[in-house]
């Protein structure tokens, strides 16, 4: 299972002042880079893919709509991921399926796609189906994060996760139920089928509720792979 840590600057400055020695635990960063203005992201770019050349790169601009800061047209949304698609090649992509899914076509040929559907609220009961699509488009990654409200959605996440790596072994899945209800489900990706596993570098660098410390993670990894 590899390790996916978030940064979320604000500014180059705040770049700048990235320490990448402390990151050398993660097996992938995850730029959030809608906590830039979208003006902003290709100025900093080169900064961050410098940076962090030792690691793989996961480029997500997270929208409103699915619990981030970005609020951009589908025009802009798209635009932005070709540039940096095509300037500085990310090891992957997060588009967000279901809230651009009229203009899917365009990011068709991207062979670095993670899927993603978030929803910050509930854990919807249409989870089943969501599952279905996005495995169906066979993108690199389907990346799904859901909020649960009771530990049963937290198993059926889990569950859910389970059946359909069983059926579908080639595709990656990463997914996560949030919260402290769904700590679980950060850490059991070996049984479940999950291959990412998204933690913080400190609290304040959390990019979601419920994510565990880069340290704890991987000590907690480091006693479940033991004999």
């Amino acid at each position: 299972m590899k390790i996916v840590v978030p940064i979320i600057p604000k500014s180059l400055d705040e770049v700048n002042e990235l320490d990448s020695s402390k990151y050398e635990g993660a097996d992938i960063i995850e730029w959030r880079a809608d906590y830039l203005s979208k003006d902003d992201v290709l100025k900093v770019a080169p900064a961050i893919f410098e940076k962090f050349s030792g690691h793989e790169i996961l480029f997500t601009m997270r929208t409103v709509n699915e619990g981030g800061y970005a609020e951009l047209d589908a025009k802009d949304y798209i635009a932005l991921l070709k540039d940096v698609d095509a300037l500085y090649h990310p090891d992957y992509i997060d588009f967000e399926y279901f809230t651009y899914k009229p203009h899917f076509d365009q990011v068709l040929n991207f062979p670095n796609l993670a899927l993603s559907y978030h929803n910050f609220q509930e854990t919807p009961e249409n989870l089943m189906e969501i599952f279905s699509e996005l495995t169906t488009l066979a993108p690199r990654i389907v990346r799904i994060s859901v909020m649960p409200h009771n530990e049963q959605e937290v198993l059926d996440l889990m569950n859910y996760t389970r059946g359909f790596k069983t059926l579908n072994p080639e595709q990656i899945y990463a997914t996560v139920s949030m919260g402290k209800l769904g700590k679980l489900s950060r850490i059991s990706g070996d049984v479940t089928g999950s291959s990412w596993s998204f933690a913080s570098f400190d609290a304040e660098s959390a990019s979601a509720p419920g994510q565990i410390s880069l340290n704890n993670l991987k000590k907690v990894m480091s006693v479940l792979e033991e004999d």
